[in-house]
């Protein structure tokens, strides 16, 4: 009798155990799953898209890039627009770039910027928000490593 009360209780701790060192991603992907289209729209990043030029230069401050044509500024627009907030905590490398999107002479906004590979997706994340990263999509990558990079190499 007692062999099958310790082998009852040991089973019945076993599975507590695993259960509770699942890892909870597995829960924020059901989670997000489930959400409506309205919770993912929530989720984007909110630039003004009445910006005037966009600067961008590597940390060490060589190669500075300024993007004011029309047709750039609508890319970039785009590019934004499609950028998805990115749930949990964020631990991340220095940036690859810095990006200035320019309003005015008074008025501008840092972001620091990953930039994937053709076919990945490629990371933003706020100078005055640093504990959130947005992500947009392989296709917005190939569009801004044609914009950017080409002019840095």
């Amino acid at each position: 009798m007692r062999k099958v009360t310790y082998m009852a209780l040991s089973l019945a701790f076993m599975f507590l155990f695993l259960y509770g060192c699942q890892p909870k991603e597995n829960i924020s992907k059901e989670a997000n799953a489930n959400s409506s289209p309205k919770s993912e729209n929530s989720q984007q990043l909110s630039l003004n898209n009445d910006f005037k030029s966009v600067s961008i230069t590597k940390p060490k401050g060589f190669n500075k890039i300024t993007f004011d044509d029309k047709e750039s500024l609508k890319a970039f627009q785009d590019i934004f627009s499609n950028a998805v907030r990115e749930p949990g905590e964020v631990n991340i490398a220095d940036p690859e770039f810095y990006m200035d999107v320019i309003y005015d002479k008074n008025n501008q906004q840092r972001i620091y910027l990953w930039i994937g590979k053709k076919g990945q997706k490629s990371t933003f994340m706020k100078l005055e928000d640093t504990s959130t990263i947005y992500t947009f999509s392989n296709d917005m990558t190939d569009k801004l490593i044609e914009l950017v990079e080409s002019r840095f190499n």
